[in-house]
Protein backbone atom coordinates (compact mmCIF):
# COMPACT_ATOMS: atom_id res chain seq x y z
CA UNK A 1 0.00 0.00 0.00
CA UNK A 2 2.72 2.49 1.04
CA UNK A 3 6.12 2.33 2.67
CA UNK A 4 6.89 3.17 6.27
CA UNK A 5 10.17 5.04 6.64
CA UNK A 6 12.08 3.87 9.73
CA UNK A 7 14.29 6.97 9.51
CA UNK A 8 11.28 9.28 9.73
CA UNK A 9 11.11 11.03 13.11
CA UNK A 10 7.30 10.87 13.15
CA UNK A 11 5.64 7.95 14.91
CA UNK A 12 4.57 5.10 12.62
CA UNK A 13 0.86 5.71 13.24
CA UNK A 14 1.29 9.31 12.03
CA UNK A 15 3.03 8.08 8.88
CA UNK A 16 0.05 5.78 8.25
CA UNK A 17 -2.38 8.67 8.78
CA UNK A 18 -0.45 10.97 6.46
CA UNK A 19 -0.13 8.33 3.75
CA UNK A 20 -3.85 7.52 3.79
CA UNK A 21 -4.76 11.23 3.74
CA UNK A 22 -2.40 11.74 0.79
CA UNK A 23 -4.05 8.88 -1.09
CA UNK A 24 -7.48 10.44 -0.47
CA UNK A 25 -6.29 13.87 -1.68
CA UNK A 26 -4.69 12.38 -4.81
CA UNK A 27 -7.86 10.43 -5.57
CA UNK A 28 -6.17 7.05 -5.19
CA UNK A 29 -8.68 6.28 -2.44
CA UNK A 30 -12.22 7.26 -3.30
CA UNK A 31 -15.37 7.42 -1.16
CA UNK A 32 -16.63 3.91 -0.61
CA UNK A 33 -13.25 2.25 -1.17
CA UNK A 34 -12.50 -0.41 1.38
CA UNK A 35 -9.25 -0.16 3.31
CA UNK A 36 -7.41 -3.27 4.44
CA UNK A 37 -8.46 -4.59 7.84
CA UNK A 38 -6.31 -3.64 10.81
CA UNK A 39 -4.62 -7.02 10.80
CA UNK A 40 -4.11 -7.01 7.03
CA UNK A 41 -2.50 -3.57 6.98
CA UNK A 42 -0.36 -4.42 10.01
CA UNK A 43 0.91 -7.52 8.20
CA UNK A 44 1.50 -5.59 4.96
CA UNK A 45 3.52 -2.91 6.75
CA UNK A 46 5.05 -5.30 9.32
CA UNK A 47 3.88 -3.15 12.22
CA UNK A 48 1.86 -3.88 15.33
CA UNK A 49 -1.92 -4.08 14.84
CA UNK A 50 -2.36 -1.59 17.70
CA UNK A 51 -0.41 0.97 15.66
CA UNK A 52 -2.78 0.57 12.71
CA UNK A 53 -5.78 0.68 15.05
CA UNK A 54 -4.52 3.98 16.49
CA UNK A 55 -4.12 5.42 12.98
CA UNK A 56 -7.57 4.22 11.85
CA UNK A 57 -9.17 5.59 15.04
CA UNK A 58 -7.61 9.01 14.46
CA UNK A 59 -8.65 9.01 10.80
CA UNK A 60 -12.20 8.15 11.83
CA UNK A 61 -12.18 10.88 14.48
CA UNK A 62 -11.10 13.35 11.79
CA UNK A 63 -13.87 11.98 9.50
CA UNK A 64 -11.37 10.96 6.83
CA UNK A 65 -12.59 7.35 6.95
CA UNK A 66 -15.65 5.55 8.23
CA UNK A 67 -15.33 2.17 9.89
CA UNK A 68 -18.03 -0.46 9.76
CA UNK A 69 -17.57 -3.23 12.31
CA UNK A 70 -17.49 -6.74 10.90
CA UNK A 71 -17.10 -5.62 7.30
CA UNK A 72 -13.62 -6.40 5.99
Amino acid sequence: MFPIDPRDTRPIYEQIIDNIKEQVIKGVLKPGDQLPSVRQLAAMLTVNANTVMKAYSELEREEVIETIRGKG
